[in-house]
């Protein structure tokens, strides 16, 4: 399962291609299908050329019939109610939400599905059983370690910052509560049980 985060819909459609690049180059097999709403980012001229040059049908399901797409919509709502539940519990803002879906996706590619026979999306994806022993508890407190070329000698040696998802390069993302921005490492104490 994959996540991309927009800020606009004209976004959808360079992302679209991205992806498509992507899953194609890993599968080493082309998309066939595509199904989508009736949004307009899907039905722009640009994304229906796209799909005719590729030999991708392209299904648009009708506004407001969420059954006629039942799988996604149903994937949808569990990660709405993981995303909710991750937050509510650290008690987080909802401008984290980004980061607690993104984070969702990332957790279930490491579960078993009823859907795939009980086997785990990322080991189906990649053939490699993915490990779980890095995964904390979402909107954890943490102290990320700086280095020793990045402060005085009297400063700090860790900042206080909460876990907000994980990279693809195995760091931890975090939101330093000083800087007010997200930094990544893997040097960090991780205290699951304040927030």
């Amino acid at each position: 399962m994959w996540i991309y985060l927009v800020k606009s819909k004209s976004e959808v459609f360079p992302i679209f291609q991205k992806f498509k690049t992507k899953v194609e180059r890993e599968a080493e097999k082309s998309i066939k299908v595509i199904r989508t709403d009736g949004g307009g980012e899907y039905t722009s001229r640009e994304f229906e050329s796209s799909c005719e040059e590729h030999g991708i049908q392209h299904e648009v399901i009708v506004s407001y019939t969420p059954h006629h797409n039942g799988l996604a919509e149903r994937r949808n709502r569990t990660f709405l109610n993981m995303t909710r539940s991750m937050m509510k519990t650290k008690g987080l803002p909802h401008n984290f939400w980004g980061e607690a879906i993104s984070t969702t996706v990332y957790v279930l590619n490491k579960c078993p599905t009823k859907r795939l026979d009980s086997l785990v999306p990322e080991e189906v994806w990649t053939g490699k059983k993915p490990s779980v022993k890095h995964l904390r508890i979402f909107g954890s407190l943490c102290f990320r370690h700086i280095l020793d070329e990045r402060r005085r000698k009297l400063d700090d040696k860790r900042q206080p910052s909460i876990l907000v998802g994980y990279h693809s390069t195995s760091a931890y993302k975090l939101y330093d509560l000083a800087a007010k921005k997200i930094m990544l490492s893997r040097d960090v104490h991780i205290d699951e049980a304040e927030a």
